[in-house]
């Protein structure tokens, strides 16, 4: 559950910080409020709805992530017409973001899983001695 929460914080941060940056090309001066906790919500759900789709096994890694990306775009596509997202924010532009965001996450997952593996290993290492 920590982790979870976790990586719901982080993928907030980064989204947060991507949604500055694409404000800032448009010349914006300010980021709402409400849309920080928006993005919260928005990722407390992805994340429920990974949860979920990690609980069944499929036959190729690149469908999973197909899947997760597909689910992921489909929500924030919903959540820019629930928020009025599209008003600020082009559905060009949001999607990019959102598929950016995402692969930024696969990789952070990536590391940390590698750092999980080389532990367990050492672990394994240090008891076989």
């Amino acid at each position: 559950m920590k982790k979870i929460i976790l990586n719901i914080m982080a993928t907030t941060g980064i989204a947060l910080v991507v949604l500055a940056l694409v404000a800032l090309c448009y010349d914006a001066s300010m980021l709402c409020i409400s849309s920080v906790f928006q993005v919260l919500g928005l990722n407390i759900v992805i994340y429920a709805g990974m949860y979920l789709l990690n609980r069944f096994e499929y036959p190729y890694p690149i469908l999973e992530t197909g899947l997760k990306l597909v689910y992921v775009l489909a929500l924030v596509l919903v959540c820019g017409w629930i928020f009025d997202w599209y008003a600020s924010t082009p559905i060009f532009v949001l999607i990019p973001m959102a598929i950016g965001i995402f692969v930024v996450c696969l990789c952070l997952d990536a590391i940390s899983l590698m750092g999980e593996v080389k532990m367990i290993n050492k672990l394994i290492n240090n008891e076989e001695k």
